[in-house]
């Protein structure tokens, strides 16, 4: 079953200044991360101890085979997704999609080196366990990114299982980096609310991209062959003219007919020619009684003056969208929002509550107590949020493409 190619969605003010609020949002998070984590003595021994217990954890409760396999797994996943995405976009021919990913990737690697080795300074309190800074996370966005870029270029009948697979996928590499001992909590929640960002941005720009490219003789083959025709047409009219000579003057096709009031072979109901031209008693074509009328009532979806260009609409053959239930008319499949609000939330409410109920606790959340167990969770939670919250903002954006 074959159905009609679903035109692209008009763009907007609103439709561009919403991605951008969230943008906005998800980049104020990071602000918000930073200064917690970065400006705050409370956030860095937070911070610091939740590392500590993550490294102790990493020597008590895991086996060596999972830990020697758990420094490679940002590599793998990485390998994996990029493998797929290249498959997705060779056998769907998504290439707009696969190059706004590529510059997605390119921008959100950018910004968290940017901001690791030359904006972001992290004061000494003298509680660091690390003393250079971390924040945000490398690792997090290499893999991340790339995830994002797989969802971008997935087919529409499969975001939804990509962005469930995405995020958990980025969540878990996020707290992987911890337990390996390279970042802390809040560095690799910020790189997920970046690569968050910037895959918002990403979709963004597939949608201006798709609207540019759906405007007719706007897509590449089109300027091509207008080009070409040109200057087909611009040679034969020169070699007409040394044919002729320059002086000869050749008046165009039927505009001695139009001087005489005889119509014209190229319009032969053409107005004040052969025909009345308004539309009314005057003209028998278009008159309000006789055959003429009924003629031209039995074709209401067409306004052309000539019967014979009058066509059924719909065309014969056109099939109903099944799809369009999900959404618009015309606008074909849209897929689920992965994950869901509720997920978001509760990940949330938990990470921001344990974290609280730890920095109240009058006793330091040292490592191999119950405060400290309860802070790496919180910095685990966090990671997820970070993640759901990121994926579920670029799905929803991308849900609006075909």
């Amino acid at each position: 079953m074959s159905f009609p190619p679903a035109p692209a969605r008009p763009v907007s003010a609103r439709s561009v200044i919403r991605p951008l609020v969230t943008v906005v949002f998800l980049w104020t998070c990071v602000g918000i991360a930073t200064y917690i984590s970065l400006m705050t003595m409370t956030g860095q021994s937070l911070d610091d101890e939740a590392l500590a217990q993550a490294k102790a954890d990493r020597n008590n409760f895991f086996p060596w085979i999972f830990l020697a396999a758990a420094q490679h797994v940002p590599e793998l996943v990485s390998i994996a997704a990029a493998v797929l995405a290249l498959v997705w976009t060779i056998r769907t021919r998504r290439w707009i999609p696969a190059v706004v990913g590529l510059g997605m990737i390119l921008g959100a690697n950018f910004t968290t080196q940017f901001l690791k080795r030359v904006l972001l300074d992290k004061p000494d309190f003298g509680i660091q366990l690390i003393v250079h800074n971390s924040f945000p996370s490398g690792h997090t966005t290499a893999t991340a990114t790339i995830l994002v870029t797989l969802l971008l270029v997935a087919p529409p009948h499969l975001r939804a299982k990509t962005a469930t697979w995405g995020w958990v996928l980025a969540a878990i590499t996020g707290m992987l980096t911890v337990l390996n001992g390279w970042h802390r909590p809040s560095d690799a929640a910020a790189a997920l609310l970046i690569v968050g960002g910037w895959g918002v941005l990403a979709v963004l720009a597939i949608r201006l991209a798709d609207a540019a490219l759906a405007r007719p003789g706007a897509r590449p083959t089109d300027v091509y062959r207008r080009v070409r025709d040109k200057m087909g047409a611009h040679r034969e009219n020169l070699q007409q003219r040394e044919e002729r000579g320059d002086s000869a003057y050749i008046p165009p096709t039927g505009s001695q007919q139009r001087q005489h009031g005889q119509p014209s072979q190229s319009h032969p109901y053409q107005s004040g020619i052969g025909q009345p031209g308004p539309r009314g008693p005057g003209n028998p074509r278009f008159s309000t009684h006789g055959p003429a009328a009924a003629s031209y009532a039995d074709a209401p979806y067409s306004n052309a003056p000539n019967p014979q260009a009058q066509q059924q609409y719909p065309p014969a053959g056109y099939q109903q969208n099944p799809y369009a239930q999900y959404g618009r008319p015309g606008y074909g499949y849209r897929a689920a929002v992965r994950p869901r609000k509720g997920t978001v939330i509760a990940l949330l409410v938990l990470a921001i509550g344990l974290a609280v109920a730890v920095a109240l606790m009058p006793s330091l959340a040292v490592a191999g107590t119950w405060a400290g167990r309860a802070n790496v969770i919180a910095g685990y939670l966090g990671i997820a949020a970070a993640a759901a919250l990121s994926w579920r903002s670029v799905a929803r954006w991308l849900r609006s493409l075909s």
